[in-house]
């Protein structure tokens, strides 16, 4: 593994929410202030396509990843796109029950209104 790719990685599994790529670029030039902006793509892509990070696409908003320890699912907010981490316990068993195949991997993403954004909401009313 090439240090660039490391250091993304890293930078991914040391982060508790979900950075952007333009936030892994940011982190990553305090450590390798030269890395480029195509390479840190790159590994991006790479470490995605080998199932080792996630990429979690969001509609209209630029995409997010996530280290990839415990499959889970994403709540996102509809407002101002919070990205939330939700365990449904049982609902790849539950799917292979109802399908009758075996799920090899699926993404699902629940969008919903944060608290903060209905408070504001109701506050602007």
């Amino acid at each position: 593994m090439t240090k660039q790719r490391e250091l993304v990685k890293n930078i991914i599994n040391s982060s508790f929410g979900h950075p952007t790529a333009e936030d892994i670029i940011t982190e990553a030039r305090k450590i390798m202030p030269d890395i480029a902006v195509g390479t840190v793509y790159r590994n991006l892509a790479m470490l995605t396509e080998s199932g080792e990070i996630r990429k979690i696409e969001i509609p209209n908003a630029p995409s997010r990843f996530d280290r990839n320890y415990i499959y889970h699912e994403h709540l996102i907010c509809s407002v101002c796109g919070e990205i939330k981490d939700v365990h449904l316990d049982g609902l790849k068993k539950y799917l292979e029950d109802n399908i009758k195949e075996n799920i090899v991997s699926y993404n699902l993403t629940l969008y919903y209104i944060c608290d903060k954004c209905k408070t504001e909401n109701e506050v602007g009313k």
